[in-house]
């Protein structure tokens, strides 16, 4: 292995709840906006894994894509509500306040895998005011070779072309690169972009079950260091 590609929330930091509270706050202004047209409310936040007032782990809503989530939004309203769904999740992500809570060793980890002479980047659905905003607060900027962060109009995980701000700027093989995430989509995007090991941490909203198509299921990401060592 050359490059480690680690997700950022629920992988090097404890999941932030401030993005709960954006999802919880985009589903309650989405049956505000479309309550004429929804048929059936209370279905509609058990569908998108809303229950008691509480995302549930496992679901769209905890874990899924934007796109997923905005394919969600149209069922349930039926009719198409994409660009809405896009521009208040934007609007809800600009004006988020982070909670950066470093996983324990994170640090003491990065700073081993780069000078073993790994190359590291981070893989994010946040946006790149989010991320700015978490290397400041970290100061975890030496760590980094690449960032990949993810805006409204941007593709996202699990479609491979996530990556290629890594793969066309740098003379890397897919087969040589690991990615580390707590989501199912974060290993199924390693699974699309034939990377060459994909690694799954349970420190964020990802349930073991969920990851069938990992190479490993570890408790923190300070354990891809005895990974890649053996």
């Amino acid at each position: 292995m050359k490059w480690i590609l680690f997700d950022k929330d629920g992988t090097l930091i404890y999941f932030d709840r401030s993005w709960m509270k954006i999802g919880l706050q985009l589903v309650e202004d989405f049956m505000t906006t479309y309550q004429e047209d929804i048929k059936d409310v209370e279905a509609g936040y058990v569908y998108l894994g809303i229950i008691d007032g509480e995302i549930q782990p496992g679901t769209i809503m905890a874990s899924g894509a934007l796109d997923e989530m905005v394919q969600a939004f149209c069922e349930i309203a039926n009719q198409d509500v994409t660009q809405w769904a896009q521009n208040r999740s934007q609007t809800l992500v600009d004006n988020r306040i982070p909670e950066n809570v470093v996983v324990e060793g994170i640090d003491e980890t990065l700073a081993t895998l780069k000078n073993q002479g790994y190359k590291m980047g981070i893989v994010t659905s946040d946006s790149n005011k989010g991320v700015q905003q978490f290397l400041e607060a970290t100061n975890f900027s030496q760590f980094f070779d690449v960032i990949i962060s993810t805006e409204a109009d941007a593709v996202e995980k699990p479609n491979p072309e996530v990556l290629n701000p890594l793969f066309n700027n740098y003379e890397v093989a897919p087969h040589d690169v690991t990615i580390v995430g707590d989501t199912a989509n974060d290993i199924q995007t390693g699974v699309n972009a034939n990377l060459g090991l994909s690694i799954a941490v349970l420190t964020g909203v990802g349930l073991e079950h969920e990851f069938d198509k990992a190479d490993y299921v570890v408790a923190t990401a300070n354990d891809v260091i005895s990974i890649l060592n053996q």
